[in-house]
């Protein structure tokens, strides 16, 4: 048995009766913040008009909604307009092991085709956690080494996630499941080398990987047979997907049964909008100024250790990030600077002005940022890549240290229902009206109950 077959069949032994009140209740939240998190992303419309303008010249209308639009497209197209729409926004939510983005491929094509084929919110929750299930387990077999290898986690997985969502809105049985994957490792892929700035590089890319895997998934539908062996590759001559992607990879995550926690059980939600990796250097800053009562005159410096990893992260674009806002999201001095004196880090904060600031400035000119090799070895226990440690050596002479793994809103570190929903009014304040983003609050509090997810979809449009 192949390993797509071994996945497909996990994948269809999932069944919506079966779920527990705590994993409804989680799928539910996942739903409510990745909505909140693409209507943010629809305001930022300069990103994306063009690629919604190239859609409508092909042609076509149809009954999926996407974020932000008022008419409708074809489902594959609302996914790859939807998956690109959310990845605009930074306050995605973020698998620690993987750096992975599950929203993009899984929520933006379960939306889509669900509209589009009339299905029941309960459809949409059994999707959402088997597409979750399908993209982390081929993300953790194949990382760090992919991430080592500068590939983005979420553009090059997606395919999976989308094939996923589809297999199960289309009541695919296991062979065609295992025919979808197989066509999604076939169309796979991705680069990190625009996965950084406000460029839309990124959530194009991951856009296009989120149509392939619905394309494989119509593929499967329409009788095409997969290769049975393009995850793993079939001989030294024939490389899988996991080969060519890996230097190192796991199958243990593919074909492991069900664990005690599921994959959209272990992703996390963002409150800050930076970069997943600033996310512990801000929880851990601002942990030791509020415990000790420092202000920020008394601060010498802060010195931030992550992970090679990460570290590599950060210095791509360093140059252009000291300079311009636009390109500051993945800059932990400027994100540092921001939560010290503004108190957060928000989208209307990335701003030039800001960014020459003196008194930002000066704050970040006492933030270093240093590569901790010890990190790395952790990350086979901890299985968090995300891992920091903070060091804030006062002026008189005191030093004070925090690691964390965990930011506010992991699955460790958890965030509440009404913190999940405070923060999807404050990022749909310029999408929604106050009464229509309550709408969208209710109507996700009992989607289990709602027979047609058009309901939802007719509430996202703009």
């Amino acid at each position: 048995m192949g390993l797509a077959e071994k996945l497909a069949k996990t994948a269809c032994e999932f069944k919506y009766e079966n779920f527990s009140a705590e994993l409804i209740e989680n799928a539910k939240l996942h739903v409510l913040d990745g909505i909140g998190i693409a209507m943010h992303g629809s305001t930022l419309r300069p990103l994306f008009d063009p690629l919604i303008k190239i859609l409508r010249r092909w042609g076509g209308e149809g009954d999926s909604s996407v974020f932000g639009e008022p008419d409708g497209f074809p489902s594959q197209e609302a996914a790859f307009l939807n998956s690109v729409i959310n990845s605009a926004s930074a306050y995605t939510e973020t698998h620690r092991a993987t750096l992975a983005h599950p929203y993009a491929p899984v929520l933006a094509t379960a939306l889509a085709v669900g509209e589009e084929e009339s299905l029941s919110g309960k459809d949409l929750l059994l999707a959402m956690v088997v597409g979750y299930e399908v993209f982390l387990r081929i993300a953790v077999a194949v990382n760090p080494s992919l991430l080592h290898r500068g590939i983005q986690t979420t553009g090059a997985i997606a395919p999976f996630g989308a094939a996923a969502v589809c297999g199960v809105l289309y009541r695919f049985n296991p062979e065609q499941m295992e025919d979808a994957i197989s066509h999604a490792a076939n169309l796979g892929g991705s680069s990190l080398i625009e996965a950084h700035g406000a460029k839309p590089y990124f959530a194009i890319q991951v856009g296009a990987n989120v149509k392939k895997g619905v394309l494989a998934a119509l593929l499967a539908r329409e009788g095409v047979v997969g290769c049975d062996t393009n995850l793993e590759g079939g001989s030294v001559h024939e490389k899988g997907f996991l080969q060519a992607f890996s230097d190192e990879y796991d199958e243990k995550p593919i074909v492991d049964g069900f664990g005690e926690r599921l994959g959209i059980q272990e992703t996390g939600f963002a409150f800050y909008l930076a970069a997943s990796f600033s996310r512990t250097p801000i929880d851990g800053t601002l942990s030791i100024v509020r415990d000790n009562k420092i202000s920020v005159a008394d601060i010498e410096s802060i010195t931030v250790s992550l992970t090679n990893t990460l570290f590599n992260f950060t210095q791509r674009n360093i140059e252009t990030a000291d300079q311009f806002a636009r390109e500051a999201f993945y800059y932990i001095p400027f994100h540092l600077a921001l939560v010290l004196l503004k108190g957060g880090v928000e989208h209307d904060m990335y701003t030039d002005e800001n960014l020459r600031d003196p008194q930002i400035r000066e704050v970040m000119e006492r933030v270093s940022v240093r590569a901790a090799p010890e990190l790395d070895a952790e990350y086979s226990e901890s299985r968090a890549v995300t891992t920091s440690i903070v060091e804030l050596k006062t002026k008189n002479g005191q030093t004070y240290s925090k690691k964390l793994s965990r930011w506010k809103g992991d699955p460790e570190n958890p965030a509440t229902k009404e913190e999940i929903q405070a923060k999807f009014r404050r990022v749909t304040s310029k999408a929604f009206a106050p009464e229509k983003a309550e709408e969208v609050i209710a109507l996700v509090e009992r989607l289990e109950s709602v027979e047609n997810i058009r309901e939802l979809g007719r509430l996202v449009r703009g």
